[in-house]
């Protein structure tokens, strides 16, 4: 194995362990600030979802790898160079890695994408830049995709306010999971057959209430 290629390698897991460094937590800071997990129990199942979402990457992120390999925005012959592409590895991980220590919000695809960018100025300058495909693929979806965002979550929160107070939801209102006795047949006692007993079952139930309500 050449140096180069061993190069390559070390920048691309260091990247994987700063966008891990970054996000991994994201997804389950609810388990963890509800009291759910406590912190390693939460990081491990961060890591082990993450994991497997990597693997699941690797089947159906085949466009994304395409986009962020740089082909169709620089030269095909600084995507072919291995140096090129350590240096894409390497200064998107020290970007997401300073963000992360000094707790900057950072997007590793902003990362890369700026890395992408830098790593062909240096290599070939601005002439080596397609800016149809610079428009095209990166900054017209990060300017659309906030934008869209907005105007769905305007859209969708007044509706979804509307529903919750057209149904009577309040701060004090509760869903409470637990179960119930049902009675399912009455029959005559084995010892006794003058007497009856009754065949019940614990059932699953539902019900939304007060705090007060669901406490009880």
């Amino acid at each position: 194995m050449s140096g180069m290629l061993v190069f390559i390698l070390f920048s691309v897991f260091w990247l994987a362990y700063a966008n891990g460094a970054n996000d991994n937590f994201k997804g389950v800071a609810t388990l963890f600030g509800s009291g759910t997990m406590d912190y390693r129990r939460a990081l491990w199942w961060a890591t082990g979802t993450t994991f497997l979402g990597s693997l699941t990457a690797i089947a159906l992120g085949s466009r994304l790898i395409e986009t962020f390999g740089g082909k169709g925005l620089v030269p095909d012959a600084a995507v072919a160079d291995p140096a090129f592409l350590a240096a894409v590895g390497l200064a998107a991980a020290g970007t997401v890695l300073l963000a992360t220590r000094f707790g900057f919000p950072i997007s590793t695809t902003h990362a890369l994408f700026g890395a992408l960018i830098g790593a062909s100025l240096v290599s070939s300058g601005l002439s080596g830049i397609n800016l149809h495909g610079l428009g095209a693929l990166f900054l017209l979806p990060l300017l659309v995709s906030p934008l869209l965002a907005l105007g769905l979550a305007g859209i969708a929160y007044p509706s979804l306010h509307h529903l919750r107070l057209s149904l009577g939801i309040s701060r004090e209102t509760c869903v409470c999971i637990g179960e119930e006795v049902q009675v399912i047949a009455v029959e005559p006692a084995r010892a006794n057959a003058a007497a009856m007993v009754a065949v019940v079952e614990r059932v699953p139930s539902v019900t939304v209430g007060t705090t007060q309500s669901c406490f009880e």
